[in-house]
């Protein structure tokens, strides 16, 4: 890939992919840190590794990245460490903090991809590595347990 090519996508897609990190658990200095490692293994890979979606593929390999972070246990995923977590891209602050910390981080993972990133099904299939008919499933269990954790929060 040319320089000026790598330039454009990564100016496009860093503060995303960042943002999806921190909405996952990790601390901004880890979520700075993996990015960086997702651009760089992106970068070493040829064009066929993209499986036509170079997007979903980078995702992908952030998401394997923070899972085999999490799974060495290196440093234990503090929320409370999170200050600005709204602030992370425009339009955040519609999510409420309280019920988001309570939800599992694939529901966190699921409704990030889906409404924050705007990816397919299919996408989201290939980027998390499951079954791409489960999704549709997945994201709607993710989404009431959403609406029952607000609704709890409402009436406390």
């Amino acid at each position: 890939m040319r320089a000026d090519g790598f330039a454009s996508f990564y100016a496009e897609h860093h503060a995303k992919l960042w943002a999806y990190l921190v909405r996952m658990g990790a601390s901004h200095a880890l979520a700075s840190d993996l990015t960086q490692e997702t651009f760089v293994r992106w970068l070493e890979r040829n064009d066929a590794a993209f499986e036509g979606n170079a997007r979903a593929y980078l995702y992908r390999v952030a998401l394997n990245l923070y899972f085999d972070h999490a799974r060495r246990g290196k440093r234990e995923v503090a929320w409370d460490a999170v200050t600005d977590v709204a602030a992370a891209t425009p339009g955040d602050a519609e999510i409420p903090q309280h019920v988001w910390r309570r939800l599992t981080t694939r529901e966190r993972q699921l409704l990030w991809l889906s409404y924050a990133e705007g990816f397919t099904h299919d996408e989201i299939a290939s980027i998390t590595h499951l079954a791409a008919g489960s999704i549709r499933v997945l994201l709607s269990r993710a989404r009431a347990r959403f609406k029952t954790l607000q609704e709890e929060h409402d009436h406390a």
